[in-house]
């Protein structure tokens, strides 16, 4: 991306630097300057303002061959704030805190009732605060996902963005929302696997089974917030008794249909990993019946997006993913495998345990690095913005 060196466009150029610092540090002046294409007045104007607020910090870091003194990059001080994350579903609520590069500090799980959400919540916050010893005056913001598996995705949709204005108001702190799959294609651009990536698709397995789709660094959030959908892709010709429906990939590879296949659909998600953990055995032949349908939804999303690689994850143990990765192979030839590829075709998520809540908690963060990102973040019309909301907010 390249930035514009007009004065009217500082909050963009910041954003921008603060992109390449995030993404791509430890990195020189130098090198931003060649990706941003602003001036060398412009990046040190930015800089020094990212320094003030010790959001970034410069390391003497010393390159191979080089002589000399070390050359001063710069790079995201990750203690400079904190960040929370809330994973909601229909029964549980998963919380954690986080410092600004993804490392996890502490987390809680607990099951709730409808009326009693809001409480919940304010009881997670209160007891990870006082737990990691923080004050609520050195959080950045609060990442958001809430998803019912038993709603359709629209109502599901209207009362995430209805919590997440009402937790704005709560905490009177900033709240970005996403769905755990687009969060989760967050952390792997500032974080993790795709920090060089231009183009990819995460895919999550939960509840329900979700895509994000990343282009030029963006993620694709289509008119109505819902894109990555993939759940709802029809995969083989069988219909469903009832409803007289063609196969749905929710109903073949969703946690929702291995909870259903084993008899436990009331179950949480950690009973579920608790449960296959003491049971490989009785979830085998649920392997056997999803791989196919999720060869064809890769296979499919290859030959409609094809973008540099896939990425999986999900709501699952390492164990759950490698099992499941080994039984799609051999990929579906497609348009994906032809041409100079520099990446594999199928990458799996490192740490998987964790991934929803650290892509959660990278939300504040990545609404931040652009005006695009910025519309996932609620900002209370009566919030005080501490020093670095305020610089890389407004």
């Amino acid at each position: 991306m390249k930035g514009s060196n007009s004065k009217q466009n500082k909050a963009q150029n910041l954003r921008l630097v603060l992109s390449q610092i995030v993404s791509l540090g430890p990195i020189s002046r130098v090198e931003i300057a060649r990706n941003t294409h602003l001036t060398k007045q412009t990046i040190t104007n930015m800089v020094e303002e990212l320094l003030e607020a010790n959001l970034v910090i410069e390391l003497g870091v010393k390159k191979e061959g080089s002589v000399g003194k070390p050359s001063k990059m710069l790079s995201l001080n990750k203690d400079a704030a904190y960040t929370f994350a809330f994973k909601i579903n229909e029964k549980d609520i998963s919380a954690g805190l986080f410092s600004l590069n993804g490392e996890q500090l502490n987390s809680l799980n607990t099951t709730y009732k409808e009326d009693k959400l809001i409480n919940q919540i304010q009881f997670l916050f209160e007891t990870l605060l006082t737990a990691c010893q923080l004050q609520k005056t050195q959080l950045l913001g609060l990442g958001l996902s809430f998803n019912n598996a038993q709603e359709r995705s629209i109502e599901s949709y209207k009362k995430s963005k209805y919590l997440q204005s009402e937790l704005s108001h709560l905490f009177n702190l900033p709240v970005a929302l996403e769905t755990t799959a687009s969060a989760c294609a967050a952390y792997h651009m500032l974080h993790a696997e795709a920090r060089q990536l231009h183009s990819f698709i995460y895919i999550h397995l939960g509840d329900v089974v979700e895509a994000s789709v990343v282009y030029d660094r963006q993620i694709l959030l289509g008119q109505n917030g819902l894109t990555g959908a993939i759940g709802e892709l029809f995969v083989t010709p069988e219909t469903d008794k009832k409803t007289a429906e063609l196969g749905r990939l929710n109903d073949f590879v969703s946690l929702n249909s291995l909870k259903k296949f084993i008899g436990k659909s009331g179950c949480n998600t950690e009973s579920l990993i608790q449960y296959y953990t003491n049971h490989p055995d009785k979830i085998t032949p649920w392997f056997d019946m999803a791989a196919e349908p999720m060869r064809i939804a890769i296979h499919t999303l290859e030959s409609l997006l094809n973008c540099q690689t896939i990425i999986i994850g999900g709501d699952i143990n390492s164990w759950f993913l490698d099992k499941f990765i080994t039984l799609l192979r051999p990929f579906i030839p497609s348009i994906s495998q032809f041409g100079d590829r520099h990446v594999v075709r199928l990458i799996k998520t490192p740490d998987v345990d964790h991934i929803s809540l650290k892509g959660i908690a990278t939300l504040p963060l990545h609404a931040a690095l652009n005006d695009e990102n910025m519309k996932t973040l609620s900002l209370s019309p009566l919030l005080n913005l501490n020093k670095i909301q305020n610089l890389i907010y407004t």
